[in-house]
């Protein structure tokens, strides 16, 4: 059986294929673009077409994210939170603690050997505890994205960014450039407070090994570095973890399927 798990973020719209419950076949992005429903359906058309598949031949649709409830052609929609567990335990099996730094906010969740949800806190300030964040420094001081990371990496003294509004952050860091605070050093500390802030999240859920990461910022060495130099603890960050709410959806499509063909449930 084949199903497709659908993640439709605010800037991103991620897409997981798997077999059975038990192999991830392929994955797919796309923007947003402002229409979530659109850039999703070309995100399913990708998979389809990676895997020589008819769309009539997914079994299953499941949703996820802040459009879930915008996709027509969905049979089950889940949080993010749900499907960001069961993913991140799919891809780690020995996870018990899942962070997530997404653009729009952060989350801290707990969770069981089977990607239960036990605990979960979300940020509840302002931008500067979310990834959207680094995308505004990037802009303001000039680092294109994808260097943001490897230039942090070589701070010598990171300077933190104490504010948790980002607007107060950003005057922060313009002081600190007028200060001529090296640049490096402004970068580590973005990415080092982002992780104090997610750390008091992830003391709220009671933080316990094995930790990980999942969202865009899996990719970012710096984020890595700071969340563990934070937490004293080594944290899983392996690629596909981008996608552990697209997955994680697709897995629990896949048992929602197993349901009805038993005769046990009806779908959403």
């Amino acid at each position: 059986m084949i199903t497709c798990g659908l993640d439709l973020g605010s800037g991103l719209i991620k897409g997981a294929l798997l077999e059975d419950g038990r192999k991830l076949l392929a994955t797919a992005s796309r923007p947003t673009k402002g229409n979530a429903t659109q850039s999703g359906q070309l995100v399913i058309d990708a998979l389809a077409e990676e895997q020589n598949l008819m769309t009539g031949d997914i079994a299953y649709l499941c949703t996820t994210g802040f459009g879930r409830y915008m996709f027509p052609t969905r049979q089950l929609q889940v949080s993010d939170i749900t499907s960001s567990a069961r993913g991140a335990v799919f891809l780690r099996p020995g996870t018990r603690h899942v962070l997530d730094v997404g653009a729009q906010s952060s989350r801290a969740i707990s969770v069981s050997e089977k990607g239960k949800v036990l605990k979960f806190k979300m940020n509840e300030k302002c931008a500067a505890g979310a990834g959207r964040f680094v995308e505004r420094c990037s802009k303001y001081l000039q680092v294109p994205l994808e260097e943001m990371s490897s230039k942090a990496l070589t701070a010598e003294k990171p300077k933190l960014i104490s504010s948790v509004c980002a607007v107060l952050a950003e005057t922060e860091i313009i002081n600190n450039v007028a200060e001529e605070v090296p640049l490096a050093d402004i970068l580590m500390g973005v990415y080092l407070s982002l992780a104090q802030r997610a750390y008091a999240l992830m003391r709220y859920v009671s933080i316990q090994p094995e930790i990980t990461l999942v969202g865009g910022l899996v990719h970012s060495a710096a984020m890595v570095k700071a969340v563990e130099q934070t937490t004293k603890l080594k944290v899983n960050a392996v690629p596909e973890a981008h996608f552990a709410a697209a997955i994680g959806a697709g897995l629990l499509g896949h048992q929602r399927a197993l349901k009805l063909a038993r005769g046990g449930g009806v779908a959403a």
